[in-house]
């Protein structure tokens, strides 16, 4: 019914899930009852909007502070007219929202809550929350991120020392703006792939995303590349040092380096002028 709803374009009001509430009444058991939260994220008037019935806590986590918050309503299938609260609030870039089960607020509230330091964090901490011995009902969780607008994806053509210095610029604030944690470190990195590139070719584009916990950074160029076989041999034998010397010594090479030493995963074709960097976040 949500879904026919929304198809058509209209909007889900604290009318329709009294509605919803009248239909089930006819198919529930004497003492059994549903709960139900309706959550509406408007990103364009950056506001979040939820209707409860029954689900009364859902989690906000800030960069300042991480509490749960709680919100009114009736189950379903009780009584024909329940009351349903409508909560409007508004949304910045940075929030984290945790829609639950009564099962996992209940287990929040009994364990406390910890304010963690990224979207992932909370993701790890919540699963191991599910596999606490004190869990005892359903615990379903629905983590939702706040990102800048236009900020999860950058694209990039250098042709020039201008486009060079202005590609910097923009990476730099990208990598802040979504890894504020590994900002300096995947900067350098990926500042030595774009110069190598340019210098050697005269032309290097940059592709840069963030999906979920990952951030994934292209930089491919024109230019003779390196000898991947010769990298890959001394990886795979541990002459780290040596690689280390010699790359130096190679003004067009030792960013494979410093890109294996701050990314998860680094891969390239074979040869050796299409880099791509993947940093878990």
């Amino acid at each position: 019914m949500l879904d026919n709803v929304l198809l058509t374009g209209e909007q889900i009001e604290a009318g329709t899930l009294q509605v919803i509430n009248q239909r089930i009444m006819h198919y529930l058991y004497e003492g059994s009852f549903i709960a139900l939260l309706y959550f509406e994220f408007d990103l364009k008037a950056a506001v979040l909007k939820l209707i409860s019935a029954g689900i009364t806590l859902f989690l906000s986590a800030k960069p300042q502070e991480c509490s749960l918050v709680p919100i009114a309503g009736c189950y379903l299938g009780i009584i024909e007219d329940p009351d349903i609260e409508t909560v409007t609030i508004p949304l910045k870039a940075g929030e984290i929202y945790c829609m639950m089960s009564d099962g996992a607020s209940d287990l929040l509230e009994l364990c406390g809550i910890r304010k963690q330091g990224s979207f992932t964090e909370y993701e790890d901490w919540l699963k191991q929350l599910a596999e606490s011995p004190e869990r005892n009902d359903d615990f379903s969780v629905i983590c939702i991120e706040v990102l800048p607008e236009n900020k999860g994806k950058i694209l990039l053509d250098v042709k020039n020392e201008g486009d060079l210095i202005h590609a910097q610029v923009a990476m730099s604030e990208f990598l802040e703006q979504n890894t504020p944690g590994h900002a300096t470190t995947l900067e350098v990195a990926c500042n030595e792939a774009m110069n190598n590139g340019f210098y050697a070719s005269g032309r290097v584009r940059i592709k840069a995303r963030r999906i979920g916990d990952k951030l994934i950074i292209r930089v491919k160029d024109n230019g003779p590349g390196f000898n991947v076989a010769r990298v890959n041999v001394q990886l795979e034998e541990g002459q780290y040092e040596k690689e280390f010397e010699e790359l130096l010594e190679s003004e067009g090479g030792r960013g494979i380096l410093l890109m294996r030493l701050f990314c998860d995963k680094v891969i390239y074709n074979a040869k050796g002028n299409d880099v791509l960097m993947i940093k878990k976040i």
